[in-house]
């Protein structure tokens, strides 16, 4: 496996192995930088802008 798993990931209640409440903010400040949120998570941060992160979230969503 390369990545996460991402099924249903618009739809759950939390993210990032549940340190965070699934709301499109919260998703957008884990896209950006996964490290700040959780010390010592292997997705590195890939300098996603913030209109990036965004679309990224709505794609997400998306895919409930």
């Amino acid at each position: 496996m390369i990545g996460p798993n991402l099924a249903n990931v618009g739809a759950r209640s939390f993210i990032a192995a549940g340190t965070l409440k699934n709301t499109d903010e919260n998703m957008a400040r884990w896209i950006r930088n996964p490290q700040l949120i959780k010390k010592g998570v292997l997705m590195p941060n890939l300098g996603v802008t913030e209109p990036e992160a965004h679309a990224l979230v709505a794609f997400l969503r998306a895919h409930q």
